[in-house]
């Protein structure tokens, strides 16, 4: 195990973090808060006489095509409106198929087509099938629309690989450094089904081995008590740090979590749009710096008693949940403040605030789509909340 930093503490990270040694505090000045575009609308092509329904530019279900008028007798039969277009960021879902022709006398009848919505980041699901046709007086036969495709994931290029890949550590090269992981697959691993993949990083103190197992700092179990609630949805990776932690030197750490992610994405079936970060101590300030730097890559972060270290690189908004113990004295909560509102601007939030989930948290009111900022103050010292897991994860599975 790493065993770095001031030993003094049992969670102690580097001396270099204490504000005005080799650490940069405090947060950077307000930033854009861009959002994330919607789906492509969908424009339902009606059968003949049919009004088709346009999918919503702004997360508003579009409707299906008003049914089409039959054929001639005997002879055509009316096409089915397309489906709608699917939901923005945090929209609702496409529209629903239009509705088949109807057939002429003695003629037959085509099914709607199917909802094939073409959602934005994080959109739900696509359209509904097609409706069966209705026959004429003569042989109407049924509709064959096909479900319609759900919308919001962005599947990598690993979906649909033959070789299963197996839990375990693994090595990546990082521009000739030899770097290394602990990779933890879900039971029952389906290499067609887009999966979430969550980062946690370990303090000075401790090492990938210790968040893989869930021992301390964590006794609610591994990731920080997150994978035993994820049931199977999420792919896990903990991160393992050189023997300077994860001070970032030269940018190195972001380079090797983001080598580590191209190297799964390729390998396994991940959702690009739902990939997250967390981690505590020296592992928050690795998740901090992920978060300022990297979230168009990142969907959320989950910061525990962390800090922002050597300045706050990039400008975009990304959904943002930290805690912090009163009792801190290793990294005090002023630090983990000045950290929260960096991401309050950068995420276009107001001051006002409500009650959170849980005694201690809240949650920061007008923030940009799809950015929440939540921040849980807890008694206790330099550690994980009690409730880490539970929090986290109902967090990260809000997206």
């Amino acid at each position: 195990m790493l065993r770095s930093g001031i030993r003094s503490h049992r969670y102690l990270v580097l001396p270099m973090l204490a504000c005005g040694l080799l650490v940069a505090c405090g947060g950077g000045a307000p930033v854009d808060t861009g959002q994330g575009g919607g789906g492509q609308s969908g424009n339902g092509a009606p059968g003949s006489g049919g009004t088709s329904g346009s999918g919503g530019t702004t997360a508003v279900a579009g409707s299906g095509g008003s049914v089409g008028s039959g054929g001639a007798a005997g002879t055509a039969s009316g096409a089915g409106g397309s489906s709608g277009g699917g939901g923005g960021v945090t929209g609702v879902a496409g529209g629903a198929a239009g509705a088949a022709g109807r057939g002429g006398a003695g003629g037959s009848a085509a099914g709607g087509a199917a909802g094939t919505a073409v959602a934005g980041r994080g959109g739900n699901a696509g359209g509904a099938a097609g409706s069966s046709g209705r026959g004429g007086s003569g042989t109407g036969t049924a509709g064959s629309g096909v479900a319609g495709a759900g919308g919001g994931a962005m599947p990598s290029t690993g979906c649909g690989m033959a070789t299963l890949p197996s839990s375990g550590r693994s090595t990546i090269d990082v521009s000739g450094t030899a770097r290394e992981y602990i990779l933890k697959m879900p039971a029952g691993y389906d290499t067609n089904h887009p999966y979430r993949l969550i980062f946690a990083f370990h303090g000075a103190m401790y090492d990938a081995a210790s968040v893989d197992a869930g021992g301390a700092p964590s006794p609610s179990g591994p990731y920080y008590g997150i994978e035993p609630l994820a049931g199977g949805s999420a792919i896990f990776v903990a991160g393992q740090a050189l023997s300077g932690g994860w001070s970032n030197t030269g940018g190195r750490d972001v380079a090797y979590v983001n080598a580590v992610i191209a190297q799964l994405k390729s390998r396994l079936c991940i959702d690009q749009s739902r990939i997250f970060a967390t981690g505590f101590s020296f592992g928050a300030i690795m998740t901090l710096a992920l978060g300022c730097a990297e979230a168009d890559q990142f969907r959320a972060i989950a910061p525990m008693s962390g800090q922002i270290q050597n300045g706050c690189a990039g400008n975009a908004a990304i959904a943002y949940w930290a805690s912090h113990g009163t009792n801190d004295t290793t990294i005090p909560p002023t630090q983990g403040e000045m950290a929260r509102n960096e991401f309050i601007m950068r995420n276009g939030c107001t001051a006002q605030t409500v009650p959170g989930d849980r005694a201690g948290c809240v949650d920061y009111q007008g923030c940009s789509a799809g950015h929440p900022v939540t921040w849980c103050s807890f008694t206790g010292a330099h550690m994980p909340p009690p409730y880490s897991g539970e929090a986290i994860w109902a967090f990260f599975s809000r997206f």
